[in-house]
C-alpha cells in the first residue's frame, strides 16, 4: 500500500510520521556527543552484534582499533569516536539500523525518541508546525520542540530521563496530528528500511503485517516515544478487551444459573507472609478439612478489599491461595470482570491465562505470542500495543490461574529467565521471567494455586499472598436461599447439616456444597414422608450418582427400584467412567482431552448426565480443543474407588495396596499431585453394608461376592490399626471407620489402639474431632486424647465436648490463648466422663484462669484412674483428679484465681501451676495452700515458681509408692491407721531471712508433713539457726531438706543438738562441699513397716531384753553424717561431748575433713565414749600408719569393733565397723567379756616394709578372733611378705589372707607356696602373677556361736599357681616345697612357662607325690615331645589314672591321680602327632595294659596310622571305649578296624567324626558296621558323628551259630541315625537292615528329607518290628499325606513308649488318624507332636484318644495353634493322666479362656513336673487361676510363662502361689509386666525356693530398687545355677547390689544382665567382687552402657566379664 504527499505539501519534504523512512542528517552528531556516556553504557550489552554491524563502515584499521580495547565500554567509546569522523548520513544510517534491528528496550525510549528527533530537518519543522498551528497547545508544543537549542542556535546538552511521561495536551496534540495524517494518505511504505536490516533472527521476531508498519513505524522523534498512533491502537485494544471479557462472564454466569450453581461473594483472607508456611502446612488439601479460621491471625476481606487499588499496587508478585473446589478460578474471572466495570482501574490491560491451556504448547513462543494468542488479539495495530504494553509495563495486570495444574511447575526456580520481550522461550521460561520480573519490570503478577503447590515458587519476591476460604456455615445458609425454592427443603436441609458435621464440612467447599444440595433437593422432593438422608461422603457420593443419572434421563422421581434400573441401564457407562478415573489416578491426570476419553460413549454420557464438566482451551495455531475435568477431584477419587469394589479383576491384594493411610506430614521434597488422596476413605465407605446393594448392581454380581471384598477392607483396616500410627495417620483412619459406620469396627479400632490418641504437629478440624469421637464413643472403655502443637478451631474442642467416653483431655500449644480457655470452659463441666485434665502450655492468661476456675466448680465428676493403681495396686478401684495449667501466662492474679476454688474441689488430685509468671509472694500464696485446703498431699514448687504442682488426698487416694503395705510391726501397737502426710517442696525460690518468719507461721498452723524442701535458696546461718529453734513445733515426720543455702561451718552443730534432743530425728547428714547438702530425717515415715523386711534391716538393732530372755526387740539406729565440714581435732571433743548419751547411733560419717593423726588418735580415745552401732567413716582425714597402728592396738579394748578398713592412697578409705549384735559377749567368772566376735582388717596403699610389716604382725599376734586380713595394693616386697608368713603360725584365728599387688614375682609366688609347710592350718594357697593371691586357712569351731567342729580326716590342700610366669627353673625348688606338704590334693600349673624340660621333671617327679589327686599343666608352651612325656606318666606313676593333653588355644592338659588303678585313660586332642612321635606314642600306649579308654581327637592320623594303631588297640584287652573323631580316616580303615576287632572278647564303643559320614556314607557305614559285628547293639550317627557299641556276648559263641545269626541281628537294639542327610533313596537300603533286627528297640530318623515316600517305607518297616519303643520323626518333610501313610504301621507297635513327630506337617486329618489309634498304643509315654499344624479340630480329635493314655508321661504339642478349643479340650483330660510329668503347650494361641482351664484341670494334677504356657496370652485371670493350682502340684520342677501377657495382679498372685512350691527349680516370667509389685513379691518367694536353680526375668522393667529386692532374695536359693535379668533397667545402683551377694551364691553360673544401663562404674562392682566367686563361669554385660576401652580392660582382668561378644568370642 503505497502512501500519498499530501495536497500543500512542501515539496519532497516527507511527513513526520516518517522516522524509519528517511531520516534528515542534520543534528545526529550533536546528539551523538552530547549523550556519549548513555550511549556507551546502553550499547556496551550488546558490544559484539553492535561491532558487527558497524564493519559495514570501519575500515580495517578502525576495526582493528576497536577490537584492541580492552572491556565493552572502551570498544563503544572508541567505535562512537570513529563514527564521529563520518558524514552525517552514514551516521543516520548506522543510527536506523541500530534502532531497528536490536532487541527491544536496548535504547531507553527517551534516548531513542532524541536520536531520531535529531534527524528531522526544516521541513519537517514546517510541516510539522503546519500540521499543529491550530492546536490550542500550540506554543507550548513549540517550547518543548525547540528545547534542544540555545539561544542562538547553539546546541545545549538534553537531559535525558528514562521513563518520561507525556504531558496530556502533548498526546492531545500528537493525536490530532496523526489523525490528519490518516486522512491525508500520506504515510509511507518501509520496505525499503526493512531491506538494510542486517539481523535475520530479529527479522523473524519483528515481522509485523505491512498494514502495522505503516500505522505505526512511520512515526519520529517524541511522536514513537509518546506514540499518538500506539496510544489510539491501546484504547482500541482496551475497549475491544472490556467488551470481549464481559460477554464471555455474562455467558458463563446464564450457564451457571441453568445448572444451579448459585453464585455467592467468597470471603477472601490476607497472609502475611510471615504466616505463609504455616498456613500452607495448614491448608490440608483435601475434603475432610475445614476452612479453619483462626482468631487474632488473618484480615478478612471481601471482593472489593482485595481489588483495592493501594493495596494491589503495593507488590507486584501476588498470590491467591485455595482449595479445589473454593472458587479461585470463578474469582479470576470475576476480578476481570470488575475490571471491565472499572475496578481496579491503574490497569490498561488485564491478561487471564490458565495453565491448563500453557500445559498444551510444547514449544518455545514470545511474550506477545503469549499475550495475543493465547487471551485476546487486538482487531488492529498489534505491533502498537505490544509496543505500548512493552513501554507501560505498570499498567498491565496479568493473571495465571491454577498453578497446581501446571506441567512445569517443579522447574520454575531453575528455569533459564530472559528479559527479552521478542526472545523465544518455554512457557516455563516465560513463567519465570515474568515471576522474577526481568521481563516487563514493574507489572502486577497474580497467581492462583492450591496451598500444597506453592512451595515449588521462590517466595521471597511474593509481596501479598490471599487465601479463598471457601464457605463458612453462613455463606452455606445464603447460598441455600438461592438454591432451594421450597422453604421447607431449605430448612430441612440446613437442619441436616447442622447435625452431621463431616456433611457440613464438604459444604465448606462451593463445588461440593453444590453437590450435597443437589442430592438434598433430590431425596427432599421424592416424596411427602421424611426421607432417610445420607451421614457420609461416600453415601453422598453415591446419592449424587443416581441422581445425576435421574436428572439426565429425566426421571421426575427416583424410587429406589428405580434407581437399580437406573444403574443397571447405564452400568457400561459407569464402568467406562470409573475406568477414565482409575486411569488418570494412576497417571496422576484429572484433565483429559479427546485422546485421553476411552470412548465416544463415555465421554457423551459423562458430558450430558454432568459428571464431567467440558472447558475449551485455545491452542498456539488459533484453535479451540474441547477439554474435560470430573466436576470435583474427589468425585473422581470416588469413581476410581467404586471401580476397585466393582471390577472382577480387582484382587485382594490390589484392594489393599490402595488401602493405605496419608500422613498430613510433608516435606517440601515430597512428590506432590493434584488429588486429595480420599481414595482410601471412599473405599472404606463402601464397605459399608448400606453400599451392598448397590455394588452389587453395579458389578452384576451377587451379594457374596460384594461381601467377600467389603470384609477385605475391614480386615486391613483392623490391620492398619495394629502398626504404629502417627497422629495425622490415626486421624485418617478414624476417617475411615466413620465412613463406615460400622460400630463394631469403630469399637475394634480403639481396642487395637489402646483407647490412646496422641496427636502431634497438625492441623485439627472439627470433622477430624467428629470422626475420632465417633471411634471412641462406639468402644467399651474410656479413652485418652493428647493434643500436642496441633492448631485447631475452637469448634474443635466443642465437638469434644460431646464425647462420653473421654476420660483424660491434654492440649499443648502455645497457639490457643484465653479464647480457648473460655471455649473449653464451656465444654468440660459437659464432660460426664472426663477424669484428667492437662492444659499445659497453652497461652492462658489471667482471664482465661478466671473463666476456667469458674467452670471448675462444676467438674465434680473430674478424676484420674492411674495405670499403675489400676493394675499394679491392690485397690483397683481408686479414683484420682488431675488437672495441670503448667507454662500459661496466669501471674499472680490467675493463680490466686484458681488457689481460690481449690477448696471446693473435693475430688481434685493435682494442679500444676509452673512456669507462670510468679514472684516469691506468689510462692508463699501457694504455701498457704496448706493452711486453706484440709486434703493436700503434696506441694512442689521450684526455681521461683517456673514448676509449681499441688497434689490432694482424696477419699480412694492410695498409699504412695515409696509406703510399703500396712504389715504387723512388733514396735507398733496393732490397729495403727496409716496416715498419709503431706509434703512441702519450695526449691530455688530466692528464699531469704525475712521470708522464714512467714514460712514457719504456714508452718505451724499447717498439717502434719512428711517433707520439708528448702533447698538451692538463700537463707543463710541465721536462717539455718531460726529454724532449729521453730523445729519442735513443726509436724514433719519424714524429712527436710535445707541443702545449698550458703551456711557455713560455724552453724553445723546446732545441727547435732537436734540429733540429741529430738528422738525422732533418724539421721542427719551435712557435707559443705559444693553443692552443699543437710538434710534431716525423721522417723516416723517408717511406721507401718515390718522390721523383719530386709530392706530396712539396716534401721534397726536386735538387742536382748535386760532380763536376758531370748527375745528380741528391735532399735531404731541413727546416722550422723558431717562431711566436708572443715572439721579439726578441736572440734571432736565438742561433737563427742554433744553424742555422748546418744545411745543408738548407727554410724557417724566424719569423711573428707582435716583430723590428721593427732585428731585420729583423739578419736580413738573417745571412742569408748561413743555409742556406734555399726560404722564411724573416717575417709580422706589425712592419717598415716601412725593411726592404722593406734586403732588396730585398741581393737580389743572397743566393743563390737568387727573391722577396720584403711586406705592412705588417693582415695583415703577410712572404716571402722561394728557389730550391733551382744549375743557374741559372754561374761566369764572373773568379770571380764570374753570377745569371739569375728573380726576383720583391710589395709590398702599403705606401702608397708618388712619393719613396718613386723610391728604390724606383733599387734596383730594380740586381736583375738581376727578371721581376715587384706593386704591390697600395698606394694610389699618379699622381706615384708617373708615377714608376713612368718607371723602366719601366730595368727591362730585367721581364716583368709587376701594379697593384692600390681605384680608378684616368681621368687615370692614360691615363697607363698611355701607356707603350706610351715603353717599347717593354711588349706589353701591361690596366687597369680597378675597381683591376686590367698590364703585359707581351716576354721575352728568354737569360736561363734552355733559353729560345731566336723569329725573327720585331714582336709585336702590346694596349690594354685596359675599365670605365675613360672619356668622350668622354678621347678626343682617347686618340687621340694611339694614333697615337703602334707594331704596336697591338688596343684594347678597352668598357663605357666614350663615347656618340654619342665614336664620331662615333672614326669620324673611324679612318683614322690602321695596324696595328690589333680595335676592341671594346661598352656604350658609344650610340644609334641611334651605330650608324650605327659602320656608316659600312665606308665612312670603307678597312682596315674587318667591323662588328658591337648596343643589347642584353651586345651586342657591335667593328670588325675587315685590310689588304686584299675582302669586308666589317655586323650590326646589336637597334637598333631606325626611319624616318630605317632610310632612312639602307639609303643607307650601299647605298654599301658589297663588302659580302659583312648582317646585321639582331632590328630589328623590317616589311613596308614590307622592301621598301626589297629594293632596296639587289638592287644588293649581292658579297652573299653576308643575316640577317633576328627582324624581323616576313611570307610575303609573304620571297615578294617572292625575286622580286626571281630574276635575281640569284650564290650567297646568306638566313636567317630569325619566329614563323609552323612547320606549315602553314613547308610553304608552303618551296613559295614552291622555285617561284620553280628553282636553290634547301638548305632548313633548325628550330623558327621558316629557311636557303635558292640556286644562282648556274640564273640563267646560258636561259628554254627554266627553264620545263623548272618540272616538277622539279634543284637541291633537301637538305630540312630540323625541330621545325616538321608532320604527316601537311602532309606530303602537302611530298611533292609532294620527288618532283620527283631530285637529292635529305638529308632531315630530326625531331621532327614524322607518325604512321603519315605513315610510308606517307613510304615512298611514298622509292621515287621513290632516291639519299637522309642520312634523319633522330627523334621523329616512328611506332609499330611505321608502321614496318614504312616500311621498304618504305626498302629501295629503296641510296644511304643515314646513318639516323636515334632516338626512336620501333621494336619487335621492325620492327627484325627492318630486320636484313632492311640488307644491301641497303651504303653505310650511320651508323645511330641511340637510345631505341626494340628489345630483347634485336630487338637479335639487327639484329645479324644489321649484319653485311653492312663500311664502317659509327657504331652508336646507347642506351636500347633490349637487355640481355646484345642486347649479346652485338652484340659478336660488331663485330670485322667495321673502319670503326666511334662506339660509343653508353648505359642498355640491361647488366650485367658483357654488359660484358666489348663490351670484348673492341673489342680488334678499332682505329679506334673514340668509346665510350658510361655508365648501364649493368658493374661493375668489364667496367673490367679495357676496360684491357686500351685499348692495341688506337689513335684513342680519347671513353669516356664515367658511372654504370657501377665501384669501385676498375675505377678502378685503368681509370686503367692510360687512360696508353696518348695520343689521348684526353674521360673520364667521373661517377656511380661508384672511390674514392681509383682518383682517384690517374687523376692519374697524367692525365700522359700531353696531348690531353684535358674530364674528369667528378662524383659520386666526391673529397676534399681526391685534389683535390690531380688538379690536379697536370691541369696536364699541356694541351689541357684542361672539368673536372667536382661533388657531391664538396672544401672549401676542395682549392679552393686546384685555384686554384694554374688560371694554368697555358691551355685551361679551364669548372670545375664545384657541389654541394661549399666556404665563402667556397675561393671567395676561386678569385677571386683567376681574373683570371690569360683563358680561362676559368665557375666553377660552386652549391650550396655559401657566405655569399649574400660570393656577391655575388664575383660582382660577376668575373662568371664562378657561386655563385648568380640571378646566372648576370644574364649
Amino acid at each position: 500500500m503505497k502512501c500519498g504527499v499530501p495536497a500543500g505539501g512542501h515539496g519532497s519534504a516527507e511527513p513526520p510520521a516518517t522516522v524509519f523512512g528517511k531520516m534528515s542528517s542534520s543534528g545526529i552528531k550533536d546528539v551523538l556527543e552530547s549523550n556519549h556516556g548513555l550511549l556507551v553504557e546502553s550499547l556496551s550489552q550488546h558490544a559484539n552484534s553492535v561491532i558487527e554491524k558497524a564493519k559495514t563502515i570501519l575500515n580495517v584499521e578502525e576495526q582493528e582499533l576497536v577490537d584492541s580495547r580492552g572491556t565493552n565500554e572502551d570498544k563503544i567509546s572508541t567505535l562512537l569516536k570513529r563514527l564521529a569522523t563520518k558524514d552525517n548520513d552514514t551516521c543516520k544510517n548506522f543510527i536506523e539500523m541500530l534502532i531497528i534491528t536490536m532487541p527491544c528496550n536496548s535504547f531507553p525510549m527517551c534516548l531513542e525518541n532524541s536520536l531520531m528527533a535529531s534527524g528531522e530537518d526544516t521541513t519537517h519543522d514546517l510541516y510539522h508546525l503546519e500540521q499543529t498551528e491550530t492546536s490550542p497547545d500550540f506554543t507550548q508544543h513549540s517550547e518543548v520542540k525547540s528545547g534542544a537549542k540555545g539561544i542562538g542556535g547553539n546546541p545545549r546538552k538534553v537531559t535525558l530521563r528514562k521513563g518520561r511521561k507525556r504531558s496530556p495536551g502533548r498526546v492531545e496534540s500528537l493525536h490530532r496530528a496523526v489523525v490528519k495524517k490518516r486522512k491525508a494518505g500520506e504515510h509511507k511504505k518501509v520496505t525499503a528500511l526493512k531491506s538494510r536490516s542486517t539481523t535475520k533472527s530479529t527479522q523473524t521476531v519483528l515481522t509485523p503485517d505491512p498494514e502495522e508498519m505503516d500505522q505505526t513505524l512511520h512515526q519520529s522523534g517524541d511522536e514513537y516515544l509518546n506514540l499518538p498512533a500506539i496510544s489510539d491502537s491501546a484504547e482500541d485494544y482496551r475497549a475491544f478487551m472490556i467488551q470481549t471479557i464481559s460477554q464471555k462472564y455474562v455467558a458463563s454466569a446464564s450457564k451457571e444459573e441453568k445448572m444451579k450453581q448459585v453464585t455467592v461473594a467468597q470471603t477472601l483472607r490476607s497472609l502475611s507472609m510471615n504466616k505463609l508456611k504455616e498456613r500452607i502446612d495448614a491448608s490440608r488439601d483435601d475434603v475432610l478439612s475445614s476452612p479453619g479460621v483462626e482468631e487474632n491471625e488473618d484480615i478478612l476481606a471481601n471482593l472489593a478489599e482485595f481489588l483495592n487499588k493501594n493495596r494491589i499496587t503495593t507488590c507486584k508478585i501476588n498470590i491467591l491461595l485455595g482449595k479445589a473446589g473454593t472458587g479461585k478460578t470463578k474469582l479470576v474471572h470475576k476480578i476481570c470482570y470488575e475490571w471491565t466495570k472499572g475496578a481496579v482501574s491503574q490497569f490498561q490491560y488485564v491478561f487471564l491465562f490458565e495453565f491448563r491451556q500453557l500445559n498444551l504448547i510444547n514449544k518455545n513462543i514470545d511474550l506477545r505470542t503469549m499475550l495475543f494468542d493465547l487471551f485476546l488479539k487486538p482487531e488492529r495495530n498489534a505491533h502498537a500495543v505490544f509496543r505500548y504494553i512493552v513501554g507501560n509495563p505498570q499498567q498491565v495486570l496479568i493473571i495465571f490461574d491454577g498453578f497446581d495444574e501446571f506441567a512445569w511447575k517443579s522447574s520454575v526456580c531453575t528455569s533459564a529467565v530472559s528479559s527479552d520481550p521478542n526472545a523465544l522461550l518455554s512457557v516455563g521460561q516465560l513463567f519465570s521471567s515474568l515471576f522474577n520480573g526481568t521481563m516487563l519490570p514493574g507489572c502486577t503478577v497474580l497467581i492462583t494455586s492450591r496451598p500444597k503447590d506453592i512451595l515449588c515458587l521462590p517466595l521471597d519476591g511474593v509481596g501479598y499472598v490471599g487465601e479463598v476460604s471457601g464457605f463458612n456455615q453462613y455463606k452455606i445458609e445464603e447460598y441455600a436461599s438461592h438454591f432451594f425454592e421450597s422453604t421447607e427443603h431449605r430448612c430441612k436441609a440446613i437442619s441436616h447439616l447442622e447435625k452431621n458435621r463431616n456433611i457440613l464440612n464438604m459444604c465448606y467447599i462451593p463445588v461440593l456444597c453444590w453437590v450435597v444440595f443437589l442430592s438434598l433437593e433430590h431425596l427432599l422432593s421424592q416424596s411427602h414422608l421424611e426421607p432417610k438422608l445420607p451421614h457420609t461422603m461416600t453415601q453422598y457420593y453415591i446419592k449424587m450418582l443416581t441422581v445425576f443419572l435421574s436428572k439426565g434421563a429425566k426421571v421426575t422421581e427416583a424410587p429406589g427400584h428405580d434407581e437399580n434400573l437406573l444403574l443397571n441401564k447405564y452400568r457400561d457407562e459407569i464402568h467406562g467412567l470409573c475406568n477414565l478415573a482409575v486411569k488418570g489416578l494412576r497417571e496422576s491426570k484429572y484433565l483429559f482431552y479427546l485422546k485421553d476419553l476411552l470412548s465416544e460413549k463415555v465421554s457423551k454420557f459423562a458430558s450430558s448426565f454432568g459428571f464431567l464438566s467440558t472447558f475449551e482451551v485455545k491452542t498456539i495455531d488459533h484453535n479451540q480443543e474441547i477439554g474435560y475435568a470430573f466436576v470435583h477431584l474427589t468425585l473422581q477419587e470416588f469413581l476410581a474407588a467404586l471401580h476397585h469394589l466393582i471390577d472382577s479383576q480387582t484382587t485382594h491384594q490390589m484392594l489393599k495396596s490402595r488401602l493405605f493411610l496419608k500422613s498430613k506430614w510433608a516435606w517440601k521434597i515430597d512428590v506432590k499431585h493434584e488429588f486429595t488422596d480420599a481414595v482410601h476413605v471412599f473405599l472404606s465407605g463402601l464397605a459399608s453394608k448400606r453400599c451392598k446393594q448397590f455394588l452389587s448392581v453395579l458389578a452384576n454380581k451377587n451379594e457374596t461376592w460384594v461381601q467377600e471384598k467389603q470384609k477385605a477392607i475391614l480386615l486391613n483396616l483392623r490391620k492398619l490399626a495394629t502398626t504404629n500410627l502417627t497422629g495425622p495417620k490415626i486421624i485418617e483412619l478414624c476417617h475411615c471407620v466413620y465412613e463406615t459406620q460400622d460400630h463394631e469396627l469403630a469399637r475394634d479400632i480403639a481396642t487395637q489402639l489402646r483407647y490412646k490418641f496422641e496427636l502431634r504437629n497438625f492441623r485439627l478440624t472439627p470433622v477430624d474431632m467428629t470422626a475420632l469421637t465417633f471411634i471412641i464413643d462406639s468402644g467399651t472403655s474410656s479413652a485418652s486424647v493428647d493434643i500436642g502443637g496441633c492448631a485447631l478451631d475452637l469448634e474443635c474442642v466443642s465437638v469434644l465436648g460431646t464425647c462420653k467416653n473421654l476420660e483424660i483431655l491434654v492440649f499443648k500449644c502455645r497457639k490457643y490463648g484465653d479464647k480457648f480457655a473460655q471455649t473449653l470452659s464451656e465444654v468440660i463441666p459437659q464432660i460426664s466422663g472426663l477424669k484428667k485434665l492437662i492444659l499445659t502450655s497453652c497461652n492462658i492468661g489471667v482471664k482465661g484462669a478466671s473463666l476456667l476456675s469458674s467452670a471448675l466448680q462444676f467438674c465434680q465428676q473430674l478424676e484420674e484412674i492411674k495405670r499403675s493403681a489400676w493394675h499394679h495396686c491392690a485397690h483397683p478401684c481408686l479414683l484420682l483428679f488431675n488437672s495441670s495449667l503448667h507454662d500459661n501466662e496466669l501471674e499472680e492474679a490467675g493463680i490466686e484465681a484458681i488457689v481460690n476454688v481449690l477448696p471446693e474441689m473435693r475430688n481434685l488430685r493435682k494442679v500444676e501451676l509452673g512456669y507462670n509468671n510468679s514472684s516469691i509472694e506468689g510462692v508463699l500464696h501457694i504455701a498457704n495452700v496448706l493452711r486453706t485446703c484440709s486434703n493436700v498431699l503434696d506441694i512442689q514448687v521450684s526455681d521461683g515458681g517456673f514448676m509449681a504442682t499441688i497434689r490432694f488426698l482424696t477419699d480412694s487416694t492410695p498409699i504412695p509408692m515409696d509406703r510399703p503395705p500396712k504389715s504387723v510391726s512388733p514396735v507398733e501397737p496393732e490397729g495403727s491407721q496409716e496416715t498419709v502426710l503431706s509434703n512441702l517442696s519450695l526449691v530455688k525460690c530466692e528464699l531469704t531471712e525475712k521470708h522464714v518468719h512467714t514460712l514457719c507461721t504456714i508452718l505451724q498452723h499447717g498439717p502434719q508433713l512428711a517433707s520439708l524442701d528448702l533447698s538451692r535458696n538463700e537463707l543463710k546461718d541465721n536462717s539455718l539457726r531460726k529454724l532449729v529453734e521453730f523445729l519442735p513445733e513443726f509436724r514433719i515426720s519424714k524429712l527436710i531438706n535445707l541443702s545449698n543455702n550458703d551456711f557455713s561451718a560455724n552453724c553445723i552443730l546446732c545441727l547435732v543438738t537436734v540429733l540429741k534432743e529430738n528422738p525422732n530425728v533418724l539421721e542427719i547428714e551435712v557435707s559443705l562441699k559444693c553443692p552443699q547438702t543437710v538434710l534431716i530425717k525423721f522417723t516416723e515415715h517408717r511406721e507401718g513397716t515390718d522390721c523383719r523386711d530386709e530392706r530396712i534391716v539396716q534401721l534397726m538393732d536386735f538387742r536382748l531384753s535386760s532380763t536376758g530372755d531370748s527375745r528380741s526387740k528391735p532399735t531404731r539406729l541413727r546416722k550422723l553424717s558431717l562431711t566436708s565440714c572443715c572439721f579439726q581435732p578441736k572440734h571432736l571433743e565438742e561433737l563427742i561431748c554433744t553424742l555422748e548419751n546418744c545411745s543408738d547411733l548407727s554410724e557417724l560419717d566424719l569423711s573428707d575433713n582435716s583430723l590428721g593423726d593427732r585428731g585420729f588418735s583423739k578419736l580413738v580415745e573417745l571412742l569408748p565414749k561413743l555409742h556406734v552401732g555399726r560404722l564411724i567413716n573416717v575417709s580422706n582425714n589425712f592419717i598415716t600408719m601412725t593411726s592404722v597402728f593406734c586403732l588396730t592396738k585398741c581393737m580389743n579394748k572397743i566393743r563390737n569393733l568387727t573391722e577396720v578398713a584403711i586406705s592412705l592412697g588417693k582415695r583415703g578409705k577410712g572404716f571402722i565397723k561394728f557389730h550391733g549384735d551382744h549375743r557374741f559377749q559372754k561374761e566369764r567368772k572373773d568379770g571380764k567379756q570374753d570377745l569371739c566376735l569375728p573380726k576383720k582388717i583391710s589395709l590398702e596403699e599403705c606401702e608397708i616394709d618388712g619393719e613396718t610389716m613386723r610391728q604390724l604382725c606383733l599387734i596383730l599376734k594380740t586381736c583375738s578372733a581376727l578371721t581376715e586380713l587384706d593386704l591390697l595394693n600395698n606394694a610389699l616386697s618379699n622381706e615384708a611378705i617373708a615377714e608376713l608368713l612368718h607371723h602366719l603360725p601366730d595368727l591362730q584365728d585367721l581364716e583368709t589372707l587376701n594379697i593384692t599387688d600390681n605384680s608378684i614375682p616368681s621368687d615370692t609366688v614360691l615363697l607363698l607356696a611355701e607356707s603350706l609347710n610351715f603353717c599347717e592350718n593354711a588349706q589353701e594357697v591361690e596366687v597369680r602373677s597378675s597381683g591376686r593371691a590367698s590364703i585359707n586357712f581351716a576354721k575352728k569351731g568354737g569360736r561363734l556361736e552355733g559353729s560345731r567342729k566336723k569329725a573327720g580326716g585331714p582336709c585336702s590342700r590346694i596349690l594354685s599357681l596359675r599365670e605365675c610366669h613360672l619356668h622350668k627353673t622354678s621347678m626343682e625348688q617347686l618340687f621340694k616345697i611339694l614333697e615337703r606338704c602334707k594331704n596336697l590334693a591338688e596343684v594347678d600349673l597352668s598357663c605357666n612357662f614350663l615347656e618340654d624340660e619342665g614336664l620331662r621333671s615333672l614326669r620324673d617327679f611324679l612318683p614322690k607325690l602321695h596324696f595328690l589327686k589333680l595335676l592341671d599343666v594346661s598352656n604350658n608352651r609344650i610340644s609334641p615331645t611334651g605330650v608324650l612325656y605327659l602320656v608316659e606318666s600312665l606308665n612312670t606313676c603307678k597312682n596315674v589314672v587318667e591323662v588328658e593333653v591337648s596343643l589347642a588355644l584353651n586345651g586342657k592338659s591335667f593328670i588325675k591321680f587315685a590310689t588304686r588303678c584299675e582302669k586308666k585313660v589317655c586323650s590326646v586332642k589336637e597334637c598333631n602327632l606325626k611319624g616318630k612321635d605317632l610310632l612312639k606314642f602307639f609303643s607307650v600306649v601299647g605298654q599301658c595294659t589297663h588302659l580302659t579308654e583312648l582317646k585321639l581327637t582331632s590328630n589328623a592320623m590317616g589311613d596308614e596310622d590307622m592301621r598301626n594303631l589297629v594293632e596296639v588297640v587289638g592287644n588293649l584287652r581292658h579297652l573299653e571305649e576308643l575316640d577317633l573323631q576328627k582324624n581323616g580316616i576313611s570307610l575303609t580303615a573304620v571297615e578294617n578296624l572292625f575286622v580286626a576287632l571281630k574276635y575281640s572278647p569284650r564290650t567297646l564303643t568306638v566313636r567317630f567324626e569325619e566329614q563323609w559320614i552323612h547320606g549315602a556314607d553314613a547308610v553304608n557305614l552303618v551296613m559295614k558296621c552291622v555285617q561284620t559285628q553280628l553282636n553290634t547293639a547301638e548305632v548313633r550317627i548325628k550330623k558327621n558323628q558316629a557311636l557303635i557299641k558292640l556286644m562282648a556276648d556274640g564273640w563267646e559263641t560258636s561259628d554254627s551259630t554266627r553264620i545263623f545269626n548272618e540272616v538277622t541281628y539279634p543284637s541291633l537294639g537301637i538305630i540312630s541315625l540323625q541330621h545325616c542327610g538321608m532320604e527316601a533313596l537311602h532309606l530303602v537300603h537302611l530298611s533292609s537292615i532294620i527288618k532283620r533286627c527283631p530285637h529292635l528297640m529305638e529308632l531315630h530318623l530326625c531331621q532327614n528329607n524322607f518325604g512321603n515316600e519315605g513315610a510308606e517305607i517307613l510304615a512298611e518297616v514298622l509292621q515287621v518290628v513290632r516291639g519299637l519303643r522309642n520312634l523319633s520323626l522330627e523334621s523329616t518333610n512328611m506332609s499330611n499325606t505321608g502321614m496318614m501313610t504312616l500311621m498304618a504301621g504305626l498302629c501295629k507297635c503296641h510296644s511304643l513308649e515314646e513318639l516323636d513327630l515334632s516338626h512336620n506337617e501333621l494336619g487335621e486329618e492325620s492327627v484325627s488318624e492318630l486320636g484313632k489309634i492311640l488307644p491301641c498304643l497303651e504303653q505310650l509315654k511320651i508323645i511330641n507332636l511340637k510345631s505341626n499344624s494340628i489345630g483347634c479340630k485336630g487338637a479335639a480329635e487327639l484329645a479324644n484318644g489321649l484319653k485311653y493314655s492312663t500311664v502317659m508321661g509327657e504331652i508336646n504339642l507347642s506351636d500347633n495353634c490349637m487355640e481355646n478349643v484345642g486347649a479346652m479340650k485338652l484340659a478336660d483330660v488331663l485330670p485322667i493322666m495321673k502319670s503326666l510329668k511334662i506339660l509343653n503347650l508353648t505359642q498355640n494361641n491361647i488366650t485367658a479362656i483357654g488359660g484358666q482351664r489348663l490351670a484348673e484341670a492341673l489342680r488334678q494334677c499332682p505329679s506334673v513336673e514340668e509346665v510350658d504356657l510361655s508365648r501364649n496370652k493368658i493374661g493375668d485371670q489364667t496367673a490367679m487361676e495357676l496360684a491357686k493350682a500351685l499348692p495341688k502340684m506337689l513335684h513342680l520342677k519347671i513353669l516356664n510363662l515367658h511372654c504370657c501377657g501377665l501384669g501385676t495382679g498375675g505377678g502378685l498372685s503368681l509370686a503367692q502361689g510360687l512360696v508353696l512350691c518348695p520343689t521348684l527349680q526353674e521360673i520364667s516370667l521373661a517377656e511380661n509386666n508384672i511390674g514392681n509389685e509383682g518383682v517384690s513379691e517374687l523376692a519374697l518367694a524367692l525365700r522359700s525356693l531353696k531348690s531353684l536353680k535358674k530364674l528369667s526375668l528378662q524383659l520386666n522393667r526391673v529397676d534399681n530398687s526391685m534389683a535390690k529386692e531380688l538379690a536379697t532374695g536370691l541369696v536364699c536359693c541356694l541351689a541357684l545355677e542361672e539368673v536372667i535379668l536382661s533388657w531391664n533397667n538396672i544401672s549401676d545402683e542395682g549392679a552393686a547390689w546384685l555384686a554384694e551377694v554374688l560371694p554368697r551364691m555358691r551355685c551361679l553360673k551364669n548372670l545375664d544382665l545384657e541389654g541394661n544401663k549399666i556404665t563402667s562404674a556397675g561393671a567395676e562392682k561386678l569385677a571386683a567382687r567376681l574373683w570371690q566367686c569360683s563358680s561362676i563361669e559368665v557375666i553377660r554385660l552386652w549391650k550396655n552402657n559401657i566405655l569399649k576401652e574400660r570393656a577391655r580392660s575388664l575383660w582382660e582382668r577376668d575373662s568371664r566379664l562378657h561386655i563385648f561378644p568380640v571378646y566372648s568370642s576370644a574364649l
